[in-house]
């Protein structure tokens, strides 16, 4: 039952590193459908797009960071 457990925890640690940058993907996710299904505008689309990928810089760089002070 060990092993199960530890092995759950490593994939689910594979795509969910950190649960705050989880929360704000959703976040901004979520808001986008909002306001996209409100508004019809092409390029709100461009711009949730940049948002994610400015997302997801950051929470790559915080990461390297927290992992390079470990060791």
């Amino acid at each position: 039952m060990r092993f199960i457990r530890s092995a759950a925890a490593e994939v689910v640690g594979l795509f969910v590193g950190d649960w705050a940058q989880t929360v704000l993907s959703i976040t901004i996710l979520g808001l986008a459908w909002l306001v996209l299904s409100r508004i019809h505008v092409g390029g709100l689309a461009f711009a949730v797009a940049v948002a994610l990928a400015v997302q997801l810089i950051y929470a790559t760089t915080l990461e390297a960071r927290k992992s390079t002070r470990r060791g």
